[in-house]
């Protein structure tokens, strides 16, 4: 069993699961419980059983404990492996090893929605935990892009839709939002690289106000009402920034540093850092959601520490 050799390595478990031996531990009751659910109502393609039953795992079954089936789906997303070479890692067909992934990785998400790591994916469920949040230090929010390359699709129009000229390749884009804790709040529908940071802001989700915003450049002009907008004062075409307009950038930059620390940790895993080729049940549009959930759940009993920074007034 993979899960038993790994295990005596805490480095390398880690390594080819993305996640500590206690998080992987304090996952697996929770996993245990909604996979046993989940499979005795339906089978790994999803398909509803004839009859509800005690769900019981075979010992001839390539993954044989719950243990493996975690440690099966976390270190598939964390390495993006060929599904060829996967399989022969955990000594199986091919064809098996796709059922799993996509099996596993349903009950997976179920886990997270369960112990409510999962970010909001829509403006009706990000404005309900915006309004959960009452202390003041908690209304800070940090958003941004963050892109994903693709395999170079076949339609021609589809092409020009989903190639980014700043990557130089074929992406999807998701928009994130994460508080003080780099806790990612809410993580957009995944659309086409062409569409701009500000558009997926002006259309997909609303900040409300009484929050502080901080956010980059690629945001300007986006401000909504009632909402105290931090962002880098951008250069004059022809002038130079003031030495104090330069400290106030820098400032901002060292605060607004946490989204792209909690962008950096969602894409540990190498199935939404480097390009993704499932294509069955709309995988590619979901996965991030699911690597979101994960860095959630990491930060659960342990958030990112931060050095405190003292508020510096925007210069005229």
């Amino acid at each position: 069993m993979k899960y038993q050799q790994w295990l005596k390595n805490p480095i390398r478990f880690k390594a080819m699961t993305g996640d500590t031996v206690e998080k992987f531990e304090e996952l697996l009751p929770t996993f245990t419980k909604i996979h046993d659910e989940y499979l005795s109502k339906y089978d790994l393609n999803g398909k509803l059983r004839k009859g509800v039953r005690s769900f019981v795992i075979y010992k001839n079954s390539p993954l044989n404990s719950h243990q493996e089936r975690l440690a099966f789906i976390l270190s598939f997303i964390k390495l993006n492996s060929l599904q060829e070479s996967h399989a022969d890692l955990f000594l199986m067909q091919q064809k098996q090893c796709n059922e799993f992934i996509h099996g596993l990785r349903t009950i997976l998400d179920k886990t997270l929605s369960f112990l409510s790591v999962m970010p909001a994916t829509n403006d009706a469920e990000l404005q309900v935990k915006l309004n959960q949040i009452t202390d003041q230090r908690d209304k800070h929010l940090f958003h941004d892009g963050t892109e994903r390359e693709i395999p170079r699709p076949q339609d021609p129009d589809d092409q020009k839709d989903f190639y980014s000229g700043k990557k130089k390749k074929h992406t999807v884009k998701n928009a994130v939002i994460t508080n003080l804790s780099c806790v990612v709040l809410f993580l957009s529908i995944t659309v086409n690289a062409k569409m701009h940071d500000k558009k997926m802001a002006d259309t997909l989700y609303t900040i409300k106000q009484g929050f502080n915003l901080w956010q980059d450049t690629g945001y300007q002009g986006y401000k909504p009402d009632g909402v105290i907008i931090n962002q880098p004062i951008k250069k004059p075409r022809g002038k130079e920034l003031t030495e104090q307009q330069k400290e106030y950038n820098r400032y901002i930059s060292q605060v607004r540093v946490r989204v792209e620390h909690a962008i950096g940790s969602m894409k540990r895993y190498r199935i939404v850092k480097d390009e993704c080729r499932l294509r069955k049940n709309h995988f590619v549009n979901t996965i991030l959601h699911t690597c979101a959930g994960l860095h959630n759940f990491r930060l659960k009993n342990k958030p990112f520490q931060y050095p405190q920074y003292q508020d510096i007034n925007k210069p005229t």
